[in-house]
């Protein structure tokens, strides 16, 4: 019997991963262990037809000056229960220089109900010029898409209607505060 229900929560543990409802808006830090360097990074997660999709937000300063990028992300449940996010395609930014095209971020990270955050690993992978970057991300749920960087950026080119978790009214909130 004890036996048993070892098994049964061996087996439920990861499914109940699945049922966990990951979809809103994530804002926290990205390290990269190679630079040492931290910067801000957010995440909004949304569901459709029962298929996950995002977009993603870093900012760094580099002197004065504030640059950032917004991507379109792919995001999937693995079958352990880790959330895998992906990048897909570079949206907009204002870099100093142009970004290679070939350089891919890869988040693996886990769900903790307790405190409601989402922390893990990234890499990026390695390209004839740059070798692949490592480092931990640490997110925490952020209900208030007002103090959000990334849905302005959205709404200016039309893919915060993309969002199944930002109310009209949100929405609405955010364009009014720029």
């Amino acid at each position: 019997m004890k036996v048993f229900k070892l098994m049964l929560l061996a087996f439920c543990c990861p499914l109940a991963a699945l049922c966990q409802d990951i979809t809103g808006l994530w804002s926290g830090t990205l390290f990269n262990d190679s630079t040492g360097q931290q910067h801000q990074y957010e995440v909004g997660i949304t569901k459709e037809k029962g298929k996950y999709s995002g977009f993603s937000h870093t900012w760094f300063l580099i002197g004065e000056k504030k640059y950032f990028g917004v991507k379109k992300v792919k995001v999937r449940v693995a079958p352990d229960g880790k959330i895998i996010i992906e990048d897909a395609e570079l949206l907009l930014n204002n870099y100093p220089v142009q970004p290679n095209k070939d350089v891919r971020q890869l988040n693996v990270l886990s769900v903790n109900q307790a405190n409601g955050e989402l922390t893990g690993l990234f890499v990026t992978n390695r390209t004839r010029e740059f070798s692949p970057l490592t480092g931990h991300i640490q997110l925490k749920r952020n209900n208030n898409v007002a103090q959000s960087d990334l849905i302005p950026h959205l709404q200016n080119i039309s893919e915060g209607q993309k969002l199944s978790f930002i109310s009209t009214s949100a929405a609405d909130l955010v364009k009014n505060k720029k």
